[in-house]
């Protein structure tokens, strides 16, 4: 997964942005959204998101 590839426009949050949080404790989706604000503005990244961050959670652990 590319670090740089852009998720959430609304908040510019990377999927770097999203390994950073899980690396500092994130450890549920909720969590990641609450620490990057991702999917937090017009919704429509959420799906990726969701994806990602699951996919980050497995690689983490």
């Amino acid at each position: 997964m590319n670090k740089d590839q852009k998720l959430c426009y609304c908040f510019n949050v990377t999927v770097g942005d999203i390994e950073k949080a899980i690396k500092e404790g994130a450890d549920s989706l909720d969590a990641v959204k609450q620490a990057t604000k991702a999917g937090g503005g017009c919704g429509r990244c959420s799906a990726n998101v969701e994806k990602a961050t699951l996919e980050l959670l497995k690689e983490n652990n």
